[in-house]
């Protein structure tokens, strides 16, 4: 069994029951169903795996709260991709310890701002680009196996 089973039961389980609301950065508030949650995390998973991202890799976040979070949350575990979740009150000195351990294959942020804070050999990502980029993305099932032993 894999983390995706147990997620698999509200989200193919309860495809058309909201899951999350969050205001969008327009101001408006959006509903998301589970159903959606899968489609969109599908559609990041397949961008992902575009840009190289493989089953073993980490993917460091460093973003705030947000539904992308979330996305990209999801969209790892399908690829057996490690998540590196980095605080976003973290500073140069805690970040440089991090990508130093976690030697992510790159690093989510949310704003330009964000990119600054990583060191210059570090592949930055900014996420109002990647959520640009998936509009094209086929939001089918995404599912790697993955063994038991793996870290993801």
């Amino acid at each position: 069994m894999q983390l995706l089973d147990l997620f698999d039961l509200s989200l193919l389980g309860r495809r058309d029951v909201p899951a999350l609301e969050h205001e969008r950065a327009d101001g408006t508030v959006e509903t998301l169903t589970f159903g959606a949650l899968d489609a969109r995390s599908n559609r990041l998973a397949r961008l992902l795996e575009r840009r190289g991202v493989q089953p073993g890799d980490r993917l460091a976040l460093y973003l705030p709260n947000r539904a992308e979070f979330i996305d990209l949350f999801l969209a790892c575990v399908k690829l057996g991709v490690i998540v590196v979740p980095i605080n976003i009150l973290y500073r140069e000195r805690e970040i440089a310890h991090i990508v130093s351990d976690a030697e992510p294959v790159a690093v989510v942020v949310a704003g330009d701002e964000g990119a600054l804070l990583f060191p210059a050999s570090t592949a930055v990502w900014e996420i109002a680009a990647l959520v640009r980029d998936v509009a094209g993305e086929e939001d089918s099932t995404v599912r790697r196996a993955i063994d038991g032993d793996a870290a993801a």
